[in-house]
């Protein structure tokens, strides 16, 4: 049996080497890929523009709706209904609404668009109002010290059945540990939780179906995960379901779910759930 050839065997080793550098590479900029990726389908997105990002400072996140991968905003980034906007240290962004409307999310703030009067729904956080709107419906507590002056008129937008969240006796804080990763509770995991909740979630459902059978809708929700992986805040943040005791039941699953325990800062999570 003749010997394989010295050329032969430099061509697998150059091969090898290539698919080897292919593979690295995939995994180093695999989160650049998705990012592109999902910026390029926004181009195609047919929802109602809502608004769109004026000017960001640093490396201002966003979610789309169901999702929980964050990408990097862009300047000029257009906005639909129930997208989210997420802020970190020393990061701002500028939002023009099509209303007119304009403001100034602060840093470590989080907000959702809608296509309600409010324009948003605040997770946590504040907003600067660069430029009012006659009849704006923005909640007190959500405007910055420094927002416009006394000729804005400011009041609680008129919501769905309120849902008393469950309390909690939350134990001392714990440090806060400064990492370079300050989120250390993958998207995927988060979301694979919460959707392994789907069966609490239904039984809350088939309750509300045997006074309502027909019964269709979306009902929005946001929570706080501390480090120790419990839930120390749930509530309905939006809903087509204008049914409270189907919201508890919903508020009171989500506040039982368990999550690991993690590094950085406690994680405000907002979920839409739909039944149909």
């Amino acid at each position: 049996m003749r010997p394989r050839q010295p050329g032969f065997r430099r061509l697998q080793n150059t091969v090898a080497t290539i698919f080897i550098l292919g593979a690295l590479s995939a995994l180093i900029f695999q989160s650049k890929i998705e990012e592109w990726w999902q910026h390029r389908s926004l181009k195609h997105d047919r929802r109602p523009i809502i608004g769109h990002v004026e000017s960001i400072t640093g490396d201002v996140k966003f979610r789309k709706p169901e999702s929980l991968t964050s990408i990097s905003v862009t300047t000029g980034m257009n906005l639909h209904s129930e997208d989210s906007i997420l802020t970190d240290e020393n990061q701002k962004a500028v939002i023009l609404f099509n209303s007119g409307l304009k403001v100034q999310l602060e840093p470590h703030s989080t907000i959702v668009i809608t296509d309600s009067g409010s324009e948003m729904v605040f997770l946590k956080g504040h907003v600067k109002v660069l430029d009012e709107v006659a009849g704006i419906t923005l909640p007190p507590d959500a405007l910055s010290k420094d927002t416009v002056d006394e000729k804005l008129e400011v009041k609680t937008p008129e919501a769905m059945p309120q849902v008393a969240t469950p309390e909690v006796t939350q134990s001392p804080p714990r440090p806060n540990k400064k990492t370079d990763d300050r989120i250390t509770l993958p998207d995927s995991y988060i979301s694979g939780v919460i959707r392994n909740q789907r069966t609490f979630l239904n039984k809350c459902y088939a309750q509300h179906l045997r006074n309502d059978p027909d019964t269709q809708g979306r009902i929005d929700t946001s929570m706080t995960i501390e480090l120790d992986g419990s839930v120390s805040t749930a509530r309905v943040v939006g809903s087509t379901i204008a049914d409270p005791q189907l919201q508890q039941c919903i508020v009171s699953t989500l506040q039982r779910t368990r999550f690991r325990s993690f590094a950085g800062d406690p994680l405000v999570v907002y979920y839409p759930i739909t039944f149909d």
